[in-house]
Formats: structure tokens, sequence, C-alpha cells
């Protein structure tokens, strides 16, 4: 499918709000905390990076969104920077067309040439290491100290460098409920 990827606008927020709700909504779903809302809490904060939350424009509608937020990789003796990706979403009525691919292949591209130097996501495996991405937990990066997530993959923008660093993964405060708790 022939989209057009750009960097979002302020005119973008109500139907880029629109394709996330239609990507992820679920009946009896919390929502307080879900990922439209978790977009809108992202953009309100100092850690939104409107070069890297791009769209996907077809015949003119935006039916795609995809937004990286800085993290830490902490341990005991360092804290390393990296990317999240998250969340990425397409509109129902255009999924399993290539746009979520082309999203996160533009993403990728965008945020090399920015500088950054590694990106991690939360995910499905058979989607993610399409393009790259390999497990966290074989740098000893998690969630945990336990390194043991089967959903968490980084991929190296600068070769070698998640091999540098390790610990337990940190996102930007929008992502955190008010007890501290992922949400």
């Amino acid at each position: 499918m022939n989209c057009l990827i750009r960097t979002e606008t302020s005119l973008d927020y109500e139907r880029v709000r629109e394709v996330i709700k239609s990507a992820f909504y679920r009946e009896g779903k919390d929502s307080e905390f879900n990922e439209w809302s978790l977009v809108d809490r992202i953009r309100d904060s100092k850690y939104y990076i409107n070069d890297i939350s791009l769209v996907a424009e077809f015949e003119g509608n935006i039916v795609g969104h995809i937004l990286f937020t800085q993290m830490k990789v902490n341990n005991e003796n360092n804290s390393y920077n990296s990317l999240a990706l998250a969340p990425v979403s397409v509109h129902k009525d255009y999924q399993k067309k290539g746009i979520g691919k082309l999203l996160v292949r533009s993403g990728i591209e965008k945020a090399k040439e920015l500088g950054y130097r590694s990106i991690i996501v939360m995910g499905h495996p058979e989607y993610y290491t399409k393009f790259g991405f390999t497990l966290a937990s074989k740098y000893h990066i998690g969630t945990t100290s336990d390194f043991n997530d089967k959903c968490l993959f980084g991929l190296d923008l600068v070769d070698g460098e998640l091999s540098r660093i390790s610990g337990v993964i940190q996102y930007c405060p929008p992502f955190y409920n008010e007890e501290g708790e992922l949400i």
C-alpha cells in the first residue's frame, strides 16, 4: 500500500487518537490507562519527541501512527539512554497491508538519522524480529533483573551498542501510574 510517512503535527492529534482506539480498543478494557491516553500523556510531557512521532497517510487520511520516547537502561553502576518504541498503531480497516511495517522501518531510519543508538520494544516476537530486533535478555536487559522477558526486544542502531549496556529498562514517567507501576 502506498502511504506517505511524515512527522505528526498538532492538527493530526484527534485523527491519531481515533486510529489508536481503532487498533487497540477492547470492550471492558481499562478506559483510564490505554494506548491512546498514553500517547496523550506523552504529548503533554517533556518526553514527547515530535521528530519521531510519525503518521501514515493514505488518500489524505491518517491510517497509522508510531511513537518513540526516550528510555533508560539502568544497572547498579550506570544508566544508559535508549529509545522505546510504543505504540505502533494501524487503523483496523487498514491492517495487514504493510502499513505497520512501513512505520517501523521509517521510525528506525529516522531514529538513526537523529543519532539515537538503540531501540527497545515490548511486543510480539514474530513481528519485531522481522526488523532485526533480538531478545533483550541476550544483552541482560529486562523489565526486572532476572532478564527473563520473552517479549522484550532490542535493536542496535549503532553496531554493538546493546552489547555494551545491561540493566533494567525504565520508560519515561507517562508510562507509569501513580503507584509507579507500568501501565
